[in-house]
């Protein structure tokens, strides 16, 4: 659509987006920021959301906008530990049934915060369609490994408000899909440069890990490790470069 055909829109969401919002969401100065300014970013947000839920149901899959997401989708950034006691803004419940959201506050019992507004984005992105139309390109054979990661990292950095019975057996088979494949990667296949995007993907799978298959978490961290040491015995210049840069 518009997003790729137009220059000045694909300006607008290749550099503009990702920079306006880390400004909104890292910067330390939202500590300052009054409680409107705070509002009107939630609404920025929500507005983000909606975008990336359509957009990702199109070709090609929009890694950039799925960057701006899972900063969106972050917990631990500036913007959402300011926010962290708002409850959410909707009954979900209404929109899933009772149980059905796809993200949840932690049990107040283990004395978390309850971020409801973080709560409030991820059940958007799924009331929308996001959830599914993921599944649906991981589930697709000729996907790049950049994209794979792309579509991984939102879910991993929120994976502690996921609510497992609704999530897990949508992202299980990803999990083992994933493994497997960077499991089968040959030798030959360490001079691509797409192969950077492993120990990112390896780093999203293991924050999913945590949350939903606890047991794999330390395949997994073996497996970055392996990978990592293959690439640094390469006798390809980039492989080895990369593999500095993770460890």
């Amino acid at each position: 659509g518009l997003s790729d055909s137009d220059e000045n829109c694909k300006r607008f969401m290749d550099r503009c987006m990702p920079e306006a919002f880390k400004k909104l969401l890292t910067s330390s100065a939202v500590h300052k920021w009054g409680t409107e300014i705070h509002e009107g970013i939630y609404n920025m947000l929500m507005l983000l959301v909606d975008l990336v839920a359509e957009r990702v149901k199109q070709d090609p899959i929009p890694v950039g906008l799925l960057g701006v997401l899972t900063m969106a989708f972050n917990p631990d950034n500036e913007y959402h530990f300011k926010n962290r006691m708002k409850v959410c803004q909707r009954n979900w419940a209404e929109v899933f049934g009772e149980g059905n959201m796809h993200a949840v506050s932690p049990i107040s019992t283990f004395q978390k915060e309850p971020h409801g507004w973080l709560v409030d984005l991820v059940n958007r992105f799924a009331e929308l369609g996001g959830f599914s139309a993921i599944q649906s390109k991981l589930n697709s054979e000729d996907i790049e490994l950049g994209a794979i990661s792309a579509l991984v990292q939102p879910f991993g950095v929120c994976a502690e408000y996921l609510n497992s019975s609704v999530v897990q057996p949508m992202l299980d088979p990803i999990i083992h899909k994933m493994i497997k494949y960077v499991q089968n990667v040959e030798e030959k296949d360490l001079k691509d440069k797409r192969l950077v995007s492993i120990p990112e993907l390896l780093s999203g799978i293991k924050l999913l890990c945590m949350r939903f298959q606890p047991d794999l978490v330390t395949a997994v961290d073996d497996l970055r490790l392996d990978i990592l040491l293959r690439m640094l015995k390469s006798p390809h210049f980039s492989a080895k470069m990369n593999s500095l840069k993770e460890v």
